[in-house]
């Protein structure tokens, strides 16, 4: 792999992460949207519009469990998707500045997600799934097999 390779695939990695960035905290604010509804009644009709029995098996289940969820879920799931955004800009961000310490958050961040991963495509194969594990697999293998491409220091690319 070139030098010039390598640094581009870096480049994918660093968009990769303000992307998801981008979507976490598009998520966090949709969520904070759902403060003072009544997600049960949103479920029913979400059941009803997949044509599904909303008044047996895991439909009602599920129904019941929407019910359930009051403001302080909706502000925790909210606050968790805020924070996951920030940690995938500060990975980003630390990966263009070529920072050794992003290299690693981001080597140990990603690595904490494959076990789940895993066993999602191992529950069921999917393209998509396949795909997602393939490419931090190869994420955490190329950051923790490039160590040229940072210093301690840093530099801008």
């Amino acid at each position: 792999m070139t030098e010039q390779n390598r640094a581009y695939f870096l480049k994918v990695i660093i968009a990769q992460k303000f992307i998801v960035g981008i979507i976490e905290f598009a998520l966090a604010l949709g969520v904070l949207a759902l403060l003072d509804k009544d997600i049960g009644a949103m479920a029913e009709w979400f059941a009803g519009y997949c044509n599904l029995d909303a008044d047996k098996g895991y439909a009602r289940y599920f129904i019941e469990k929407a019910g359930l969820v009051g403001n302080n879920i909706i502000v925790g799931a909210s606050g968790v998707l805020f924070l996951f955004g920030v940690l995938a800009f500060v990975e980003g961000y630390g990966l263009y500045i070529r920072r050794r310490w992003a290299e690693w958050l981001t080597v140990v961040s990603t690595s904490l997600f494959i076990p789940f991963e895993l066993y999602e495509v191992i529950r069921e194969i999917t393209i998509v799934k396949v795909g997602i594990l393939v490419f931090n697999c190869a994420v955490v293998y190329y950051l923790a097999k490039h160590k040229e491409l940072f210093s301690s220091a840093g530099r801008t690319p």
